[in-house]
């Protein structure tokens, strides 16, 4: 969200004539293109699996990963394998073939692909399946595939990647009007603040970039018909032949708003946070 609102505001003051100072954004893409095809060889794993390929395994599935980032320039930046540390000897967590690193915007996540591929397969087994489709509950038949359990693998990080871009799509033609959330501590109990995981929640999703244009720019605008329409009637008559922009522009000096706190584009009023 937080890129789409810089380019929208970007777009937006170029469009209106206004100066804008860019803002170094971090580029997703690279981290999202990367993910695409780990989504990709996960399947083509878990297909096998299904199928009862023996040579499938999460171990080869996630050294094929790693292998492949390693070719790519751009994607070697983004996953890289997990490394071998003293406090990863002997212990439960995941060895250097069960897991990977990704480089998000918000920092390094290590991921544990122990399971993946059974967990990628949303497939019920074939008599379940039966079960629910032959169920003299509509509610329950309802639930069951046409095939009955005929394919043998449906995968859930397709669905996940299909869902996930029919929402950006609609994203995409939507107002950006939306609300941040922060989890204030783990306990989820009321009145307690933990300063650090908010703060960190602050920073990984860009909340400081966001304060950054709504200080520096103009987050509050109207369009000159609409200040028109609203104070045209309220002043006196002298002010009745002016043109919108005149006429908007004498309306702020005669509410005194002082001039660095306001800037008229081509067809929106732009004021400063607080006017």
């Amino acid at each position: 969200p937080y890129t789409t609102l810089f380019r929208s505001e970007q777009s937006l003051y170029q469009r209106e004539g206004l100066p804008w100072c860019s803002l170094s954004l971090p580029d997703s893409q690279p981290v999202v293109n990367c993910i695409t095809l780990v989504f990709r060889t996960l399947d083509e794993y878990s297909q096998q699996l299904a199928k009862g390929f023996e040579t499938s395994s999460d171990e080869k599935f996630c050294q094929r990963t790693v292998d492949d980032a390693k070719k790519d320039p751009q994607r070697r930046e983004v996953l890289k394998q997990l490394r071998m540390t003293a406090g990863r000897r002997g212990s439960v967590g995941p060895a250097m073939n069960e897991g990977f690193v990704v480089r998000h915007y918000a920092g390094n996540v290590e991921y544990n692909t122990r399971g993946w591929l059974d967990k990628n397969n949303d497939r019920l087994l074939a008599e379940c399946e039966e079960l629910v489709c032959e169920s003299e509950c509509s509610l329950v038949s309802s639930l069951g595939e046409e095939d009955q359990g005929k394919a043998l693998f449906r995968s859930v990080s397709r669905k996940y990647m299909s869902d996930l871009e029919a929402l950006l799509n609609t994203l995409g033609t939507c107002n950006l009007h939306y609300i941040r959330c922060f989890k204030p501590n783990e306990q989820q109990k009321p009145n307690i603040f933990d300063n650090k995981q908010v703060l960190e929640q602050i920073v990984q999703c860009g909340t400081i970039e966001l304060v950054k244009i709504m200080h520096d720019g103009y987050p509050n605008r109207c369009s000159f018909d609409e200040i028109t329409a609203r104070f045209r009637d309220l002043l006196p008559e002298r002010f009745q032949r002016f043109g919108n922009r005149t006429f908007i522009e004498a309306l702020m000096l005669a509410y005194e708003v002082p001039r660095n706190e306001w800037e008229l584009g081509m067809s929106r009023l732009f004021l400063k946070a607080g006017q």
